[in-house]
Order: C-alpha cells, then structure tokens, then sequence
C-alpha cells in the first residue's frame, strides 16, 4: 500500500527544504550580487540565481535516490496520480533531468 499524497507531499517539501539548505550559500550569494548592484565579471545576480536553483535541483535529486525504496516508490506512485504534486516535482527535480527520467 502506498502512502497518502499528502505524505508524499511532506516527503518532497522535506526534501527540497534539506536542498535548500545545502544550496543556501548559493543563494545568499545571490541576493548580495542583487543588493549591491554589481556584477562579477560577466556574472550577474539573475545568472548566479539561475546556477543556485540548478544547484538546488541536483542535491533535491541525490536526496530523493537517497530515499528508502518505500518512500520512492510512494513518490513514483503519485507522480501518476496526481498533475499538481507531478509539476512541483519537476520543479524541484529539474526539468530536464525529470523528462529524462520519467518521459
């Protein structure tokens, strides 16, 4: 039996908060580029966001292999299910990487 959506749900927002995390420096990186009105190089606070967000992908995606195969077969489950839950999924996976494994 699998989980509820609304546990897969926890699951997933629990995983791109630990992304988040991981990817915070990145961020706040970001938003220091953004207050200051600089750019570094050819960098520019828009692009350093873009790579933060990339980089919140990719840790959101390892956290997500690195789930046991109940809580990853759940998530597969309501990827099936459920548009709303599969969108905010892509999101948080990336797009690319999502339509290359899922598509």
């Amino acid at each position: 039996m699998h989980k509820t959506l609304d546990k897969a749900w926890v699951l997933v927002e629990s995983l791109n908060e630990e992304a988040h995390s991981l990817s915070w420096d990145s961020w706040i990186a970001a938003d220091k580029m953004e207050d200051s009105d600089e750019e570094d190089g050819d960098v520019t606070a828009e692009q350093m966001r873009e790579d933060a967000s990339l980089e919140q992908a990719e840790y959101f995606r390892d956290e997500f292999w690195n789930l046991n195969d109940e809580d990853r077969e759940a998530i597969n489950h309501w990827l099936k299910e459920d548009e709303s839950f599969r969108d905010q999924f892509r999101d948080w996976f990336g797009h690319e990487e999502f339509d290359a494994e899922y598509e």
